[in-house]
């Protein structure tokens, strides 16, 4: 079961009231439908504004999935032959944290068309900002930092679980074409113990041969995408560093594992 108070424990200033000594302003006067100005000279109706515009962004995005989805199915199974193994595994329903290995810039798409339910990544600030960024954007990707703690981000993904949603992580990152080391970061293990929620570990096969480093025109080689038993971490809401060394490489094994 999702922790509830897990997101007011990690940011104790998320929901709070403004604080009139930090310039901060609630724009409309409480117990009042009047239109007031903001203390950067925005009025509240400009605010309402840019709320319109990302539910519009939102549903653009929803849309988008689902085409994108439809179309992308026939050509993974015709050119890449796309088999998913064990799709049984995958809660139908429910908050689930989904980690794989990633050796390929097919990887998110891959993982997407053989999962059936909408996932939200976790991606670097490098492909948010890449080529790539209207596909990240559109399906509400949380970028990460490669550097530094990543606060915000761990807060947003706590988020889209305790919507039920699906969260995807990469554990290795992106390997730059070197060697599978198969050494994860413990990112995932700290969101799974600090939610309460599952991983799902997945293990990408093909993706690689198909479209490895530096080439610009994929191979058709079959692709396949095999899904583990979910992993919990009960009773590890706040494992110190070697704990999570040792769930993440427990994390890492069983994706490896995986045929």
């Amino acid at each position: 079961m999702f922790k509830r108070d897990v997101i007011p424990s990690i940011e104790p200033s998320l929901g709070r009231n403004p604080d009139p000594e930090r310039g901060e302003s609630e724009g409309i006067e409480k117990g009042r439908g009047r239109r007031t100005l903001s203390d950067d000279g925005r009025s509240t109706w400009g605010k309402r504004f840019k709320r319109k515009i990302v539910a519009f962004y939102e549903f653009l995005g929803e849309w988008m999935y689902r085409v994108v989805w439809v179309l992308s199915y026939p050509v993974m199974k015709l050119f890449f032959n796309l088999e998913v193994k064990y799709p049984e595994r995958i809660p139908k329903e429910g908050p689930i944290i989904l980690a794989a290995n990633h050796h390929s810039h097919l990887d998110p798409w891959v993982l997407q068309i053989a999962f059936p339910r909408r996932i939200t990544y976790m991606v670097s600030f490098a492909f948010y900002r890449g080529l790539g960024w209207w596909f990240y954007r559109m399906h509400k990707a949380i970028p990460l930092k490669e550097k530094g703690l990543n606060k915000e981000a761990f807060v947003r993904g706590l988020e889209v679980l305790k919507e039920s949603g699906v969260i995807a992580i990469f554990p290795e990152g992106w390997d730059n074409g070197r060697v599978e080391a198969w050494h994860g970061n413990p990112g995932v293990a700290m969101l799974s113990s600090r939610s309460h929620i599952p991983v799902l570990p997945a293990k990408i096969s093909g993706a690689k041969e198909a479209l490895p480093k530096g080439a610009i025109f994929p191979r058709f080689t079959k692709i396949t995408v095999t899904y583990g038993e979910p992993i919990p971490f009960n009773g590890a809401e706040k494992p110190n560093k070697e704990a999570l060394r040792r769930m993440t490489d427990l994390i890492m094994e069983r994706i490896k594992g995986l045929s």
